[in-house]
């Protein structure tokens, strides 16, 4: 069995794929001895060979993740659930501050949301 679809065994059905699959091919491209990837390298890559990864999608992968509903996202960041909905559906665009509240709550990085 390929490791994306061990992960998303591992990790329930609720999981996209998709994006397990673009974060296993970044690994494998750009690890180095220590098996450790920088926030920078990842980004890079993703940008120059994957394309780039929607905020929207990267909101909604990290939310389903947590197990979260929007109303959840929005209670536990102290945002409105119109936000949230309308950050994933690519309507409102993320600031700094918004991004901050949110990886809090999602458990990333928060320049990965902008």
């Amino acid at each position: 069995m390929n490791i994306a679809l061990r992960i998303k065994k591992e990790l329930g059905d609720q999981i996209d794929l998709r994006l397990i699959k673009k974060v296993v091919s970044i690994y494998e491209v750009i690890k180095n001895e220590d098996d450790l990837v920088s926030f920078e390298d990842t980004q890079s890559f993703l940008h120059e060979s994957l394309g780039e990864i929607k905020v929207s999608e990267k909101i909604k992968a990290f939310r389903d993740r947590e197990g979260l509903s929007q109303r959840e996202l929005a209670k536990k960041s102290n945002l409105k659930q119109q936000h949230i909905s309308e950050i994933e559906r690519d309507i409102r665009p993320v600031g700094v501050g918004t991004a901050k509240k949110l990886a809090n709550v999602l458990n990333c990085d928060y320049r990965s949301l902008l």
